[in-house]
């Protein structure tokens, strides 16, 4: 299979003056690379200086068979974004470490089977002021890099998916990833992991989204890949959008390092000044930074899009949130002319102004949570999840189907960082959308009531126009089914019962992962507990994995585990939710309970009903699903099962709210031939 690529650049609008008529910011895809020869890639390795201009990483692939050549500059560069509380929709200038000097890095294309070669070149300031020798596990040296593919299952030593490296300032290395033939298909996504620097550059948008693409089709053995079924009769694929989520806390800073505030605590820069992510503790070490900074979540780079598509066509969404800290609560409902104000005709145009604080008055009034004349609250439009972390699910989960917009996560899709979530949805009529984060729970605040993971108030993420097109007027999950049928029911090679099941939503044959067997460990599962706060022991501070510090160079007994084996594990937190990642294997959730009760029915259904909290409501449609990442609610009990597949080596496991992560709250976790030999059968120990 051939990919082609093309360079898009983020096309933000022009500044615009004060009188000038405000427009909407158009959505865009990621930044695409140009295919190159291999020839013409050799000569750009062969100098690790970049043209000068922002975003600008064309000519940066190149492809030889089932080898892909990607070349990624890391550096500093001067680029906009989009401040909605400026006048008119005007711009901050920043400066950011990301991939070309974009706000977002480029999407990646690839197969089953593939090569994914990278040559990544850290052109960062080698005069790095935050490495200090005193304090090498904390928080520090922002200028060194290297590379973690989130999500694949690939080998995790050498010059592969490893995160155990460091890639110095001025210095370049190369990445050889090779992907397995039978790798599922999917969404996952790329980023900056070197502990210490992780949250400050991925916060700087060192990030982008990585798709394996399958042709694999179901033949009645084995799982195919689902996108052989997502296209109609004419075998014209399901338009797909990407939306890469990110949470940028750029910041001025005063003559003496302070962040400039204002008054209700939100950021500000001076006209001159360029905004920057440089310090962990007053951009990232607060968990409620985010509420109070005044920024937006953007999407491929852009803040608060307009998207423009017909009514009645089935779309995928590839959702990647690839933020730092906190929850994005994912709800849309159509947009209600509630008056004829002008800032209302602004936003059914896709414009707002003011702060996310100033704007929530408004997007209570267009995107309205309970219809202001009073009547029953406006339907949420549903998504059909159909991959969770990148891996087909058994079945379509309908999220949002006859639910009502609600505060407290009702209907809402939680996207936790380093989620993805694949949805396919419909607009059933033209008119205008609000994609809505929307507000926390109260759970998710945290016992305080203050910190957490997910916004103060509804923020409107991005605007939707649905132009003239089909009306839908039946039930929206079996208008899908449908079209799924009809896109496949003229494929003779598609077992019978397959494409029946379409009709039903079931996705079994196409499922990313089998189904677990057996655990060896049954009854004593491994154990993770995140927490911070004092040591019990010695009444130290820290974040802790099972209370116990991180040091690259030590592997906790606990963490030493067999290749081939299959085991349970129970993840908790404590006092406040934290979010577990474990690289290379994914794992299935075989169950979620709360006072010791699980919250699912002996077929997966979910016990619990959505209720003023809404919290239970992200663990419904996991049972039994594969993922990568999870969110652990403190009071609930997570129980994974995952089979330690094909490699070995040692990689880590840690919270992905990532300035927990570079605060210490990881393990490194080792995988080894045969646990009963001397050194687990790695070296030669006994000669």
């Amino acid at each position: 299979m051939r990919f082609i690529f093309t360079w898009a650049c983020l096309a933000l609008a022009v500044p615009l003056s004060a009188a000038a008529q405000p427009m909407p910011q158009p959505f865009v895809a990621p930044p695409h690379l140009a295919e190159r020869t291999t020839a013409e890639l050799r000569v750009l390795r062969a100098t690790q200086g970049v043209p000068a201009g922002p975003c600008r990483p064309d000519g940066d692939v190149a492809r030889a068979g089932n080898v892909i050549n990607v070349r990624l500059v890391v550096e500093t560069a001067t680029n906009q974004i989009v401040n909605p509380g400026y006048p008119n929709g005007g711009k901050d200038k920043v400066s950011l470490r990301s991939y070309g000097g974009c706000l977002t890095g480029p999407m990646i294309e690839a197969a089953p089977g593939n090569t994914l070669t990278v040559f990544l070149y850290n052109s960062l300031d080698a005069k790095d002021p935050s490495c200090r020798q005193s304090a090498a596990m904390e928080p520090g040296c922002f200028n060194t890099v290297n590379l973690h593919v989130h999500g694949l299952h690939v080998s995790p030593t050498g010059n592969s998916d490893n995160v155990l490296l460091s890639i110095l300032p001025q210095t370049h290395f190369q990445y050889e990833i090779n992907i397995p033939a039978d790798h599922p298909s999917g969404t996952f996504w790329y980023h900056a992991h070197r502990h210490g620097s992780t949250a400050v550059q991925v916060a700087s948008g060192a990030s982008g989204v990585l798709i394996i693409r399958g042709n694999r089709p179901y033949t009645g053995a084995g799982s195919g890949d689902i996108d052989t079924i997502l296209h109609d009769a004419a075998g014209k694929p399901v338009p797909e959008q990407i939306l890469l989520f990110q949470q940028i806390p750029y910041g001025c800073f005063d003559s003496a390092g302070k962040l400039q505030q204002r008054a209700d605590g939100s950021w500000y820069c001076n006209p001159g000044q360029v905004g920057v992510v440089e310090s962990f503790d007053q951009q990232l070490g607060s968990p409620v930074a985010w509420d109070f900074s005044g920024r937006f979540t953007s999407i491929n780079g852009v803040v608060q899009p307009t998207l423009t598509l017909p009514a009645g066509q089935v779309q995928r969404w590839r959702m990647i949130h690839a933020g730092i800290h906190d929850t994005v609560n994912l709800q849309i409902v159509p947009m209600v002319k509630s008056s004829n104000s002008s800032k209302v005709a602004l936003a059914l145009r896709g414009v707002l102004s003011g702060t996310p604080r100033e704007q929530a008055s408004l997007v209570k009034q267009i995107c309205p949570i309970v219809m202001p004349d009073g009547t029953d609250p406006v339907e949420l439009v549903p998504q059909f999840e159909i991959a969770s972390d990148g891996l087909t699910r058994t079945a379509i989960a309908p999220i949002g189907v006859k639910q009502k917009s609600s505060s407290g996560g009702i209907g809402t899709n939680f996207l936790q960082p380093g989620y993805r979530s694949d949805v396919l949805i419909v607009f059933p009529h033209p008119g205008t959308y609000c994609v809505l984060n929307q507000a926390a729970t109260r759970a998710e605040r945290a016992s305080s009531g203050k910190g957490g993971q997910g916004p103060n108030q509804t923020q409107l993420l991005a605007t939707v126009i649905a132009t003239a097109g089909v009306d839908v007027t039946g039930d929206l999950g079996e208008y899908i089914n449908r079209k799924l049928y009809d896109g496949n029911k003229d494929d003779h090679a598609l077992p019978p019962a397959a494409l029946q099941g379409l009709l039903h939503g079931d996705l079994t044959p196409w499922r990313g992962m089998p189904e677990e067997g057996a655990a060896s460990n049954a009854g004593s599962p491994r154990e993770v507990s995140f927490d911070i706060g004092n040591r019990p022991s010695d009444n130290h501070f820290g974040f802790w994995v099972n209370y116990k510090d991180y040091h690259p160079d030590y592997i906790d007994p606990s963490f030493i585990l067999q290749v081939g084996a299959t085991e349970d594990w129970l993840l908790t937190s404590e006092y406040e939710p934290h979010i577990f990642h474990i690289h290379v294997n994914p794992f299935e959730v075989m169950d979620v309970t709360h006072d010791g009760k699980s919250i699912f029915g002996a077929n997966g259904e979910c016990l619990v009903a959505p209720d003023s909290l809404g919290l239970e409501n992200q663990y419904c449609h996991m049972w039994h699903s594969f993922r990568d990442t999870v969110f652990v609610q403190n009071d609930y009990q997570v129980h994974i099962r995952t089979t330690y597949d094909r490699y070995i080596g040692e990689f880590v496991l840690h919270c992905h709210i990532l300035d927990h992560e570079d605060s210490g709250m990881m393990a490194n976790v080792l995988i080894v031939p045969d646990k009963s030999q001397p050194g687990g059968g790695l070296g030669m120990p006994a000669m």
